[in-house]
């Protein structure tokens, strides 16, 4: 799936599809602005990827083809407190 400047993976499809439109509308805007290069907000992992922060959740993604990124996982705080 391709959703303005990022793609999706098919384990994040459901994840992505889920969320209310608000956040659905700061995801876009997290990687449609240069927001997404600031280590304020984005981290490497050790295996190439990248953690983002926006709003109280954090998306997993990394670099495919072109250099377009790829969400792989979105988190929120309930996961990490599990």
């Amino acid at each position: 799936m391709t959703a303005g400047k990022f793609d999706v993976s098919y384990s994040a499809l459901t994840q992505v599809a889920l969320l209310p439109p608000d956040e659905r509308a700061a995801l876009a805007r997290l990687f449609a602005s240069g927001e997404i290069e600031q280590p304020a907000i984005t981290r490497r992992t050790s295996d190439g990827r990248f953690v983002s922060r926006f709003g109280d959740k954090k998306v997993l993604w990394q670099r495919v083809a072109r250099n377009r990124p790829e969400i792989v996982s979105i988190v929120d705080r309930s996961y990490a407190q599990a």
